[in-house]
């Protein structure tokens, strides 16, 4: 009797010892789930945080450009593009480290880091600008038929082919490859500048080019004269419902000593030319195809006017309307009286 109670406490005692066992390695997975668990989620918040860095630094970038902010963004997107590759916007943390690369004119490296992003994420969101960068970086090295490539790639892509990124690559590769030094192509008529207002009593600044019947066309030898200058385009629908205007102040006061040079933003000469011969603009005309003259007078947008008097000061600007013809018909006359002022005092002297 007292064996079999010694058997008995034995087993139970070895029970409660495997249960307290069991129970432990329960504790233990469950311990063990949830450190996994903690590992497995730490990375995504990391890189939700490093992200957030990066763009803090891009945001940063817009408002002022630091060659320090630069760097660091390089440094930061870098880590971040190697630590987490598989991270949901991976493609523009590889977009904004490109882009900063080639601003800080390490711009082979720039192209590498494109390439690499458009192999590794064909699909992604930021394809597009990979490829509009891409060419821009290859035209910045003189590379053109490189550059040729990546355009045309992201003109025929299935998706974006239709988006704004491939209608700036069209317009890059109608340009002349000699003019293209690895910037977006500015909307004509919109390169910075001063306001136009700014301009009113300052010397008009000379030009030497040669208008569109291969004439030599130079401002200085048109002194004496009021002179209206004239930027606009075919394309630009304010510019065309002003031309009437201009046809008629130019047939009134053409033989006052008055003179237009219509100085054309098309992207090439055969629409200026065919518009000037069907709506027979007998005034000058200069096709400004590297943006020299515009460039000069930092026209902002079109149409822009300046009127010159005789003197070559900029008097006017930004005339539309019956003000065109009014402001016109004002500095011809004075123009008239101070020229035969001028005759008279000449007559006198001999």
């Amino acid at each position: 009797m007292f064996f079999r109670n010694k058997i008995t406490s034995q087993q139970n005692e070895n029970r409660n010892r495997a249960l307290r066992v069991h129970l432990i390695c329960a504790l233990t997975s469950l311990v063990l789930i949830g450190f996994c668990a903690n590992l497995a989620s730490a990375s995504p918040v990391k890189a939700v945080y490093k992200y957030q860095e990066i763009k803090t630094i891009s945001k940063n970038l817009k408002k002022q450009k630091k060659q320090e902010d630069l760097e660091k963004l390089v440094e930061k997107s870098t880590e971040f593009v190697a630590a987490h590759p598989e991270y949901r916007r991976v493609d523009e943390v590889y977009y904004l480290l490109g882009n900063a690369l080639v601003q800080l004119e390490h711009v082979q490296k720039g192209i590498t880091v494109f390439e690499e992003a458009i192999k590794k994420y064909p699909e992604a969101r930021y394809v597009e600008r990979f490829l509009l960068d891409l060419g821009l970086a290859y035209d910045k090295l003189g590379n053109h038929d490189a550059a040729d490539s990546a355009y045309q790639k992201l003109i025929d892509h299935p998706k974006y082919g239709s988006r704004s990124q491939a209608k700036l690559a069209k317009k890059l590769l109608e340009q002349d490859r000699t003019e293209r030094k690895g910037e977006l192509p500015r909307p004509p008529g919109a390169s910075l500048g001063m306001n136009p207002r700014e301009w009113i009593g300052k010397p008009a600044q000379d030009f030497q080019v040669t208008d569109l019947k291969g004439e030599e066309l130079s401002l200085k030898d048109l002194r004496g004269q009021v002179v209206l200058l004239d930027f606009w385009a075919t394309w630009c629908g304010p510019c065309i419902a002003e031309i009437p205007n201009v046809k008629q102040t130019y047939a009134k006061y053409k033989d006052q000593n008055f003179q237009i040079i219509g100085i054309s933003l098309d992207r090439s000469a055969e629409p200026l030319e065919a518009y000037t011969k069907k709506e027979e603009l007998g005034w000058l005309h200069y096709w400004d195809k590297s943006r020299k003259v515009s460039t000069m007078y930092k026209v902002r947008g079109i149409p822009s006017t300046f009127l010159i008097d005789g003197d070559g000061v900029i008097r006017k600007t930004n005339l539309r309307g019956h003000t065109l013809e009014y402001a016109v018909a004002e500095m011809v006359k004075e123009n008239l009286a101070k020229l035969a002022t001028q005759k008279e005092d000449a007559d006198f002297e001999q």
